[in-house]
């Protein structure tokens, strides 16, 4: 709601916790039904005010969508082959201060909670994910190992040698002043510490300047792509020590293609996705645009690892 707009009487919407408890609720009883009563399951009805499917912001129906294709709290295509391969090589243990870029809803920070018996703090620069993310996470019992904080990643400014290991997916590609981020995170790490990121990039020069130049004004967000050597040489300049640059757009895209393929067998077995089927449909669209991009050898995905030099006094 933009300032300075009152809403009518009558007209007020419940309080976030309230409208996420209900429709966490219902997604729950809508996909782990407790027995076969011979009725279909109920869903979460959709919020009244969330209007047209669109991949615009984060009403409740897009964030029920995204978990419906991507699993608990994900609102990006990361499965959790895929995150063991990001974070297994960091070595992350409870002694580790974990911080992610990008929370989102907290899904993959819980899950390396969990897997790593870690504490992780997730940065997230949308309000409504954030609040959401952190709801979940109290809802799952991890509010003690999982914490969030705001953020805006075109000024960002965690606290200096805050965190040991930083990882993010998927969540710099839209920063327009990607030296100043990715000098924060630099001064966010203590010495030794560990980045590590996968995200859309360029990989030499554009072969359709005309086909990026409309992916980029179809997107929810206005991406800022960086070539992967010319991010590699801003890392190193920063005072990186930068080891990986491995170029995953195969592996990525086969894991959008797996997400949609398996809704659609679940669908196809009878799983009701009621209202939500528009708002799929409307998500499946951002992401065809994004595989079609990765066909024409213009969207690349790659995974990047650097490292903090240890401090010689």
């Amino acid at each position: 709601m933009s300032a300075g707009r009152k809403v009518a009487d009558g007209d007020a919407k419940p309080p976030l916790k309230a409208r996420l408890r209900a429709w966490w609720d219902g997604y729950e009883l809508a996909v782990e039904p407790e027995g076969d009563t011979g009725e279909p399951a109920p869903s979460a009805a959709p919020p009244r005010d969330d209007g047209p499917p669109t991949v615009k912001g984060w009403s409740l129906s897009r964030q029920q969508s995204v978990v419906t294709l991507f699993g608990e709290g994900m609102v990006r295509c990361i499965p959790d082959d895929a995150k063991s391969r990001l974070t297994k090589p960091l070595g992350i243990n409870k002694k580790l201060s974990v911080a992610e870029l990008g929370a989102g809803l907290g899904g993959f920070a819980r899950w390396v909670a969990h897997e790593y018996d870690a504490y992780v703090t997730g940065y997230e620069p949308d309000a409504v994910l954030m609040e959401a993310g952190a709801e979940m996470t109290k809802m799952a019992g991890q509010a003690r190992h999982v914490s969030f904080l705001p953020c805006d990643f075109e000024k960002f400014t965690p606290k200096p040698r805050s965190a040991d290991i930083v990882y993010a997916s998927e969540a710099l590609f839209h920063v327009r002043h990607k030296p100043e981020t990715f000098r924060a995170i630099y001064d966010m790490l203590r010495p030794s510490g560990q980045f590590m990121m996968s995200d859309y990039m360029l990989e030499g020069k554009v072969k359709d300047a005309t086909a990026l130049k409309d992916w980029q004004q179809a997107e929810p967000l206005p991406p800022h792509l960086m070539e992967v050597q010319e991010a590699r040489k801003l890392l190193t300049a920063i005072g990186f020590e930068v080891s990986i640059a491995e170029n995953i757009t195969a592996e990525y895209k086969a894991n959008v293609m797996r997400a949609f393929a398996d809704y659609a067998t679940r669908t196809g077995n009878g799983e009701k996705s009621g209202h939500l089927h528009d708002w799929i449909l409307k998500e499946g669209e951002l992401w065809l645009n994004r595989t079609r991009m990765m066909d024409a050898g213009i969207l690349q995905v790659f995974r990047i690892y650097a490292r903090k030099p240890v401090e010689i006094t």
